[in-house]
């Protein structure tokens, strides 16, 4: 029985999940960026320990990513994200019973394969696998969903802080990590999200059993090309998200306005996102992510100096409009490139790259926050690195173009 867009209302329901399970993923990190003030003081540290610490996490998601990609193509999404959700859950509950500081970097370390299952490569696996006629809408609504609910996380989480402090919050949110894991189980089927088989019997395991990493285009550039440019993409988006609340709250601004700005940053791409899934259908994937890659370029020449509030809530609100596009993007990019059937595998390899790029860029912007003590000067190298990453994208762009251009030969 079909629903909306023609699309079976199973699909509708792993897309609601999917959103969840993206939400999850970015729910940590945001929370822990609000939380950083708060944990690092009350434990006397400087900033590149916390980052450091979230780094390691990213370090170890870097090691499993590929495998959630290739456990989802093998064994469906919902074992992978029930999984992730559970570990991810554990390791917030660990969070809030810390006692001494040298706890923190063991239990980020074992955060990192649950963040490596509950996030977009499972999820997007997972849509693309069971929406047949407008996947570039279902992506797009699968970020721009985790949009509209993150953009509550900020508000929600410093409500928390000033009233119950960092601990209870962060041990609010296992919970929902808890109920993420049931629901996931009881509303996903075990072959949701895995790659085609034959229907039932040894036929399906034998198919199953041949999902390997070998089968990628290894020595294809342009999926080379694409991970490089996401290293750029994520080493930036990720440092600003992570740091933005500090950023802000360093001006001057009180947390609440911060979280304001934050919360407007995130909530826009609930329209965004769905808006780049539109575009990607009506023209293509990369022309969307050259779109994205402009803008987020154009974005980060407006950090260089301070602002008003008012021009700061400009900001976010195109800001976030671009942001929004990057994940969803990325995936209608692979699947236009390579093909549904590697979906996952292909999704688990470029997030090693943006996650390898996170890991070092959070490095680097505490590193960097310390010796100058301003986020100035970083956002002034940023935007230099999104001048570079234009170059693989318009590459990639002009490639697809003149490939379609060239005349077909008969005989």
């Amino acid at each position: 029985m079909n629903g909306p867009l023609g699309e079976s209302w199973r699909a509708w329901l792993a897309l609601f999940i999917g959103v969840l399970a993206i939400t999850a993923h970015s729910a940590s990190s945001y929370t822990l960026s609000i939380l950083m003030k708060p944990i690092v003081e009350e434990f006397a540290w400087n900033r590149q320990i916390f980052t450091s610490a979230t780094s390691l996490r990213m370090f170890v998601m870097v090691l499993t990513i590929s495998f959630a990609g290739q456990l989802t193509d093998r064994f469906g999404a919902r074992v992978v994200l029930a999984t992730g959700a559970v570990i991810v859950g554990a390791g917030t509950f660990a969070i809030a019973a810390l006692t001494n500081p040298l706890q923190f970097y063991p239990i980020m370390a074992l955060m990192g394969p649950g963040q490596a299952c509950i996030g977009s490569v499972a999820a997007s696996a997972l849509v693309l696998r069971l929406f047949r006629k407008r996947q570039g809408i279902a992506v797009g609504i699968l970020n721009g969903g985790d949009n509209l609910i993150s953009s509550t996380i900020p508000m929600g989480a410093a409500y928390l802080l000033v009233h119950s402090g960092w601990r209870a919050t962060i041990g609010s949110l296992g919970v929902l990590y808890v109920g993420l894991a049931v629901m996931i189980f009881l509303f996903l089927r075990s072959e949701d999200g895995r790659t085609e088989s034959t229907p039932s019997g040894s036929g399906a395991r034998s198919v199953i059993a041949r999902v390997s990493m070998r089968d990628l285009p290894w020595k294809d550039w342009r999926l080379w090309a694409v991970c490089v440019s996401y290293a750029g993409i994520y080493a930036f988006i990720t440092s600003l998200m992570l740091h933005f609340h500090a950023f802000q709250t360093d001006m001057g601004r009180s947390p609440a306005d911060a979280s304001s700005l934050m919360s407007t940053l995130i909530l826009i791409g609930a329209v965004g996102s769905p808006l780049f899934g539109w575009i990607a259908e009506r023209t293509s994937a990369l022309t969307a992510l050259m779109i994205v890659v402009v803008g987020l370029t154009a974005g980060s020449f407006l950090l260089w100096t301070p602002h008003s509030y008012a021009v700061y809530s400009a900001w976010a609100i195109g800001f976030g409009l671009v942001n929004s596009g990057v994940v969803a993007v990325l995936a209608l990019v692979l699947n236009e490139l390579f093909g549904e059937p590697q979906i996952g595998r292909l999704m688990g390899v470029a997030m090693v790259f943006c996650m390898g790029a996170t890991m070092i860029a959070n490095i680097y912007t505490g590193s960097m926050f310390d010796y100058f003590g301003s986020y100035f000067t970083v956002w002034r190298t940023y935007s230099a690195l999104m001048l570079v990453t234009l170059v693989p994208v318009v590459w990639l762009r002009w490639n697809a173009a003149a490939t379609r251009a060239e005349p077909v030969r008969v005989g």
